[in-house]
Protein backbone atom coordinates (compact mmCIF):
# COMPACT_ATOMS: atom_id res chain seq x y z
CA UNK A 1 0.00 0.00 0.00
CA UNK A 2 1.89 3.18 -1.26
CA UNK A 3 1.51 6.90 0.96
CA UNK A 4 -1.45 8.05 -0.64
CA UNK A 5 -3.53 4.98 0.12
CA UNK A 6 -2.68 5.08 3.37
CA UNK A 7 -3.53 8.38 3.74
CA UNK A 8 -7.06 7.81 2.54
CA UNK A 9 -7.38 5.05 4.64
CA UNK A 10 -6.38 6.40 8.00
CA UNK A 11 -8.33 9.56 7.29
CA UNK A 12 -11.66 7.10 6.95
CA UNK A 13 -10.73 5.11 9.92
CA UNK A 14 -10.56 8.69 11.65
CA UNK A 15 -13.78 9.54 10.01
CA UNK A 16 -15.63 6.30 11.33
CA UNK A 17 -13.75 6.54 14.57
CA UNK A 18 -15.13 10.16 15.21
CA UNK A 19 -19.30 9.44 14.12
CA UNK A 20 -18.77 5.81 16.47
CA UNK A 21 -17.67 8.16 19.55
CA UNK A 22 -20.70 10.85 18.73
CA UNK A 23 -22.90 7.89 17.92
CA UNK A 24 -22.47 6.70 21.11
CA UNK A 25 -21.90 9.51 23.34
CA UNK A 26 -25.36 10.97 21.86
CA UNK A 27 -27.02 7.63 23.20
CA UNK A 28 -26.50 8.79 26.64
CA UNK A 29 -27.39 12.30 25.76
CA UNK A 30 -31.03 11.24 24.14
CA UNK A 31 -32.13 8.31 25.66
CA UNK A 32 -32.52 8.95 28.64
CA UNK A 33 -33.67 12.45 28.13
CA UNK A 34 -36.45 14.39 26.31
CA UNK A 35 -34.71 16.85 24.63
CA UNK A 36 -37.08 16.86 21.77
CA UNK A 37 -39.50 14.25 19.78
CA UNK A 38 -38.94 12.69 16.94
CA UNK A 39 -40.72 14.86 14.84
CA UNK A 40 -44.43 15.42 16.26
CA UNK A 41 -44.91 18.92 14.83
CA UNK A 42 -43.25 20.06 11.71
CA UNK A 43 -40.12 21.73 10.96
CA UNK A 44 -39.64 21.48 15.34
CA UNK A 45 -35.90 20.11 15.97
CA UNK A 46 -37.03 16.39 15.77
CA UNK A 47 -38.55 16.54 12.57
CA UNK A 48 -36.00 18.78 10.84
CA UNK A 49 -33.29 15.96 11.96
CA UNK A 50 -35.37 13.47 10.18
CA UNK A 51 -35.90 15.54 7.01
CA UNK A 52 -31.81 15.98 6.89
CA UNK A 53 -31.17 12.71 7.17
CA UNK A 54 -33.81 11.13 4.84
CA UNK A 55 -32.44 13.64 2.09
CA UNK A 56 -28.77 12.89 2.95
CA UNK A 57 -29.85 9.44 2.05
CA UNK A 58 -31.70 9.90 -0.56
CA UNK A 59 -28.41 11.84 -2.43
CA UNK A 60 -27.08 8.74 -1.88
CA UNK A 61 -28.99 7.49 -5.48
CA UNK A 62 -27.40 10.15 -7.30
CA UNK A 63 -24.37 8.53 -7.34
CA UNK A 64 -25.32 5.23 -9.18
CA UNK A 65 -27.12 7.53 -11.91
CA UNK A 66 -23.69 9.86 -12.12
CA UNK A 67 -21.93 6.44 -12.54
CA UNK A 68 -24.15 4.79 -15.11
CA UNK A 69 -26.80 7.93 -17.08
CA UNK A 70 -24.91 9.10 -19.65
CA UNK A 71 -27.11 12.63 -19.22
CA UNK A 72 -25.02 12.78 -15.84
CA UNK A 73 -21.43 12.23 -17.30
CA UNK A 74 -20.08 15.58 -17.36
CA UNK A 75 -21.50 16.65 -13.70
CA UNK A 76 -18.01 16.19 -11.70
CA UNK A 77 -15.74 13.87 -11.35
CA UNK A 78 -16.71 10.48 -10.08
CA UNK A 79 -14.06 9.79 -7.43
CA UNK A 80 -15.99 12.83 -6.31
CA UNK A 81 -19.15 11.56 -6.13
CA UNK A 82 -17.79 8.04 -5.00
CA UNK A 83 -16.02 10.02 -1.89
CA UNK A 84 -19.83 11.99 -0.90
CA UNK A 85 -21.53 8.82 -1.56
CA UNK A 86 -19.59 7.19 1.36
CA UNK A 87 -19.50 9.98 3.58
CA UNK A 88 -23.55 10.49 3.48
CA UNK A 89 -24.33 6.99 3.62
CA UNK A 90 -22.19 7.64 6.87
CA UNK A 91 -23.71 10.96 8.38
CA UNK A 92 -27.11 10.05 6.94
CA UNK A 93 -27.73 6.73 9.24
CA UNK A 94 -26.24 9.30 12.06
CA UNK A 95 -28.76 12.03 11.61
CA UNK A 96 -31.62 9.66 11.06
CA UNK A 97 -30.28 7.94 14.34
CA UNK A 98 -30.48 11.16 16.11
CA UNK A 99 -34.04 12.34 15.27
CA UNK A 100 -35.15 9.06 16.92
CA UNK A 101 -33.38 9.49 19.26
CA UNK A 102 -32.77 6.04 20.17
CA UNK A 103 -36.22 5.13 20.73
CA UNK A 104 -37.45 2.54 18.15
CA UNK A 105 -39.72 0.07 18.70
CA UNK A 106 -38.10 -3.21 19.18
CA UNK A 107 -41.14 -6.20 19.96
CA UNK A 108 -40.77 -7.63 23.66
CA UNK A 109 -37.88 -4.62 24.62
CA UNK A 110 -39.18 -1.47 23.35
CA UNK A 111 -42.98 -2.13 22.34
CA UNK A 112 -43.44 1.74 22.33
CA UNK A 113 -42.91 3.38 18.83
CA UNK A 114 -44.07 2.74 15.29
CA UNK A 115 -43.09 -0.43 13.71
CA UNK A 116 -43.64 1.28 9.98
CA UNK A 117 -40.16 3.73 11.92
CA UNK A 118 -38.49 0.46 12.60
CA UNK A 119 -39.05 -1.25 9.69
CA UNK A 120 -37.63 1.72 7.73
CA UNK A 121 -34.47 2.50 10.27
CA UNK A 122 -33.26 -1.20 9.99
CA UNK A 123 -33.45 -1.07 6.44
CA UNK A 124 -31.26 1.98 6.71
CA UNK A 125 -28.86 0.88 8.83
CA UNK A 126 -28.32 -2.67 6.97
CA UNK A 127 -27.33 -0.46 3.73
CA UNK A 128 -24.65 1.35 5.99
CA UNK A 129 -23.17 -1.53 7.50
CA UNK A 130 -23.51 -3.97 4.02
CA UNK A 131 -21.83 -0.01 2.30
CA UNK A 132 -18.79 -0.33 5.15
CA UNK A 133 -18.15 -3.70 4.28
CA UNK A 134 -18.60 -2.87 0.24
CA UNK A 135 -16.12 -0.07 0.43
CA UNK A 136 -13.66 -2.99 2.26
CA UNK A 137 -14.11 -5.43 -0.18
CA UNK A 138 -13.74 -2.50 -2.70
CA UNK A 139 -10.58 -1.46 -1.87
CA UNK A 140 -8.72 -4.74 -2.15
CA UNK A 141 -9.63 -5.04 -6.05
CA UNK A 142 -9.17 -1.46 -6.46
CA UNK A 143 -6.07 0.72 -6.74
CA UNK A 144 -6.73 3.27 -3.92
CA UNK A 145 -10.11 4.37 -2.17
CA UNK A 146 -10.52 6.16 -6.12
CA UNK A 147 -8.99 4.44 -8.57
CA UNK A 148 -9.51 2.15 -11.52
CA UNK A 149 -10.52 -1.73 -10.89
CA UNK A 150 -6.71 -3.70 -10.48
CA UNK A 151 -6.30 -6.62 -12.44
CA UNK A 152 -4.22 -9.89 -11.10
CA UNK A 153 -2.03 -9.36 -13.30
CA UNK A 154 -0.92 -5.73 -12.18
CA UNK A 155 -0.88 -7.35 -8.51
CA UNK A 156 1.32 -9.82 -9.33
CA UNK A 157 3.85 -7.69 -11.14
CA UNK A 158 3.79 -5.23 -7.45
CA UNK A 159 4.80 -8.35 -5.90
CA UNK A 160 8.53 -8.03 -7.52
CA UNK A 161 8.17 -4.26 -7.64
CA UNK A 162 8.19 -4.56 -3.53
CA UNK A 163 11.25 -5.33 -3.18
CA UNK A 164 14.41 -7.54 -4.73
CA UNK A 165 14.06 -10.01 -1.73
CA UNK A 166 17.52 -11.92 -3.13
CA UNK A 167 19.29 -9.02 -3.23
CA UNK A 168 18.11 -7.41 -0.29
CA UNK A 169 18.28 -10.13 2.10
CA UNK A 170 21.23 -11.83 0.41
CA UNK A 171 22.61 -11.67 3.98
CA UNK A 172 20.42 -13.31 5.83
CA UNK A 173 19.60 -16.51 3.48
CA UNK A 174 17.05 -18.52 5.46
CA UNK A 175 14.60 -15.34 5.79
CA UNK A 176 15.23 -14.93 2.08
CA UNK A 177 14.26 -19.03 2.01
CA UNK A 178 10.55 -18.73 3.88
CA UNK A 179 9.58 -15.51 1.72
CA UNK A 180 10.19 -17.41 -1.11
CA UNK A 181 8.12 -20.37 0.18
CA UNK A 182 5.57 -18.33 1.14
CA UNK A 183 5.07 -16.52 -2.50
CA UNK A 184 5.20 -20.30 -4.07
CA UNK A 185 2.03 -21.39 -1.77
CA UNK A 186 0.44 -18.16 -2.16
CA UNK A 187 0.81 -18.25 -5.88
CA UNK A 188 -0.57 -22.45 -5.71
CA UNK A 189 -3.50 -21.32 -3.95
CA UNK A 190 -4.37 -17.89 -6.21
CA UNK A 191 -4.68 -19.96 -9.20
CA UNK A 192 -7.37 -22.31 -7.55
CA UNK A 193 -11.18 -22.28 -9.10
CA UNK A 194 -13.65 -21.88 -6.26
CA UNK A 195 -14.45 -19.30 -3.60
CA UNK A 196 -11.43 -20.65 -1.36
CA UNK A 197 -12.36 -19.06 1.69
CA UNK A 198 -10.21 -21.76 3.81
CA UNK A 199 -7.45 -20.52 1.69
CA UNK A 200 -7.95 -17.32 1.71
CA UNK A 201 -8.18 -16.76 5.34
CA UNK A 202 -5.19 -19.44 6.05
CA UNK A 203 -3.29 -16.94 3.54
CA UNK A 204 -4.17 -13.67 5.31
CA UNK A 205 -3.29 -15.34 9.06
CA UNK A 206 0.24 -16.71 7.29
CA UNK A 207 0.97 -13.40 6.13
CA UNK A 208 0.68 -12.05 9.48
CA UNK A 209 2.66 -14.92 11.16
CA UNK A 210 5.24 -14.53 9.05
CA UNK A 211 5.59 -10.82 9.54
CA UNK A 212 6.33 -11.02 12.91
CA UNK A 213 8.93 -14.10 12.86
CA UNK A 214 10.69 -12.55 9.88
CA UNK A 215 10.82 -9.40 11.39
CA UNK A 216 12.48 -10.49 14.54
CA UNK A 217 14.83 -12.94 12.73
CA UNK A 218 16.01 -10.07 10.32
CA UNK A 219 16.63 -8.30 13.35
CA UNK A 220 18.95 -11.23 15.28
CA UNK A 221 20.58 -11.37 12.06
CA UNK A 222 21.17 -7.52 11.79
CA UNK A 223 22.05 -6.96 15.56
CA UNK A 224 24.79 -10.35 15.21
CA UNK A 225 26.53 -8.75 11.86
CA UNK A 226 26.63 -5.53 13.59
CA UNK A 227 28.48 -6.60 16.84
CA UNK A 228 31.10 -8.82 14.39
CA UNK A 229 31.55 -5.56 11.89
CA UNK A 230 31.47 -2.94 14.81
CA UNK A 231 28.34 -1.00 13.13
CA UNK A 232 27.12 1.85 14.77
CA UNK A 233 23.26 0.71 16.76
CA UNK A 234 22.17 4.04 15.12
CA UNK A 235 22.72 2.73 11.73
CA UNK A 236 21.76 -0.90 12.31
CA UNK A 237 18.52 -0.31 13.40
CA UNK A 238 17.73 2.70 10.78
CA UNK A 239 18.67 0.29 7.96
CA UNK A 240 16.47 -2.71 9.67
CA UNK A 241 13.51 -0.45 9.47
CA UNK A 242 13.75 -0.13 6.00
CA UNK A 243 14.33 -3.66 5.56
CA UNK A 244 11.25 -4.48 7.44
CA UNK A 245 9.23 -2.26 5.93
CA UNK A 246 10.55 -4.01 2.22
CA UNK A 247 10.07 -7.26 3.51
CA UNK A 248 6.51 -6.52 5.21
CA UNK A 249 5.62 -4.95 1.31
CA UNK A 250 6.48 -7.83 -0.01
CA UNK A 251 4.55 -10.16 1.97
CA UNK A 252 1.53 -7.68 1.97
CA UNK A 253 1.48 -7.75 -2.10
CA UNK A 254 1.95 -11.53 -2.00
CA UNK A 255 -1.27 -11.86 0.26
CA UNK A 256 -3.15 -9.27 -1.86
CA UNK A 257 -2.38 -11.81 -5.57
CA UNK A 258 -3.43 -15.05 -3.45
CA UNK A 259 -6.70 -13.44 -1.89
CA UNK A 260 -8.09 -11.36 -5.46
CA UNK A 261 -9.87 -14.20 -6.64
CA UNK A 262 -11.58 -14.32 -3.69
CA UNK A 263 -11.98 -10.65 -2.98
CA UNK A 264 -13.35 -10.11 -6.49
CA UNK A 265 -15.85 -12.94 -5.86
CA UNK A 266 -17.20 -11.44 -2.48
CA UNK A 267 -17.56 -7.69 -4.09
CA UNK A 268 -19.75 -9.59 -6.81
CA UNK A 269 -22.21 -10.97 -4.66
CA UNK A 270 -21.85 -7.85 -1.74
CA UNK A 271 -23.83 -6.23 -5.24
CA UNK A 272 -26.48 -8.78 -5.30
CA UNK A 273 -27.31 -8.59 -1.70
CA UNK A 274 -26.36 -4.91 -1.59
CA UNK A 275 -29.28 -3.68 -4.16
CA UNK A 276 -32.22 -4.65 -2.74
CA UNK A 277 -31.29 -3.26 0.33
CA UNK A 278 -31.38 -0.29 -1.07
CA UNK A 279 -34.71 -0.28 -2.65
CA UNK A 280 -36.35 -1.54 0.83
CA UNK A 281 -34.70 1.47 2.30
CA UNK A 282 -36.59 3.65 -0.47
CA UNK A 283 -39.52 1.95 -0.34
CA UNK A 284 -39.73 2.11 3.73
CA UNK A 285 -38.33 5.30 4.37
CA UNK A 286 -41.06 6.87 1.93
CA UNK A 287 -43.93 4.75 3.25
CA UNK A 288 -42.79 6.07 7.02
CA UNK A 289 -42.93 9.87 5.58
CA UNK A 290 -46.33 9.80 4.13
CA UNK A 291 -47.73 7.90 7.58
CA UNK A 292 -46.20 10.38 9.40
CA UNK A 293 -47.80 12.75 7.51
CA UNK A 294 -50.86 11.24 6.87
CA UNK A 295 -51.63 9.93 10.42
Amino acid sequence: MNQKNRSEHVGWLIFISIVGVVTVGGYFVLYPQTLYKPGEELFDTGYNLGLAGGLMMLALLLYPLRKRIKFFENLGVLPVWFKWHMVLGILGPLTIVFHSTYHVYIPFIHPQGSVNAAVAMLCMLLVSGSGTFGRFFYTKIHHGLYGHQASLTELSSSVDQAGDIKTLLSFAPEVERKLLEFRVRAEARAKESGLGLGHFIAVGFQAMSLRRAVAKELWTVMLAQAHEQKLDNAEVAKKYVEHKTAVADYINAVRDVAQFRTYERLFSWWHIFHIPLVYMMVFSAFYHVYAVHAY
